[in-house]
């Protein structure tokens, strides 16, 4: 499934692609449920284009998923593996920052 590419500004990082693992991930666990895909592709690489890449995840997101580079933002991150193509990569999932449970 392409839901289109996130743009971004980083020396290594020009291009995310969102895997389908990932935007089935995003939609469970984002506040998207609208069906149909237009809205989960709208806010998914809404939230990868304002995330920060760097080669750590967020102490949160410390789960044991390995990658060479993360995409992070406040609550929200995606480990990206490199496609072979020169500054494009792709999410393979989505993780959210745990919250207290209700």
């Amino acid at each position: 499934m392409q839901i289109g590419v996130a743009h971004m500004d980083h020396p290594e990082v020009h291009e995310i692609v969102p895997s389908a693992h990932c935007v089935q991930r995003f939609r469970q666990r984002m506040p998207v449920r609208a069906p149909g895909i237009a809205e989960v592709a709208a806010a998914l690489l809404a939230a990868l284009e304002a995330c920060d890449v760097s080669g750590w995840p967020p102490g949160w997101a410390a789960t044991g998923e390995s990658a060479p580079l993360w995409a992070a933002g406040h609550d929200i991150a995606f480990p990206l593996q490199p496609t072979g193509t020169p500054g494009r990569w792709l999410a393979v999932t989505c993780l959210r920052r745990p919250g207290p449970r209700r």
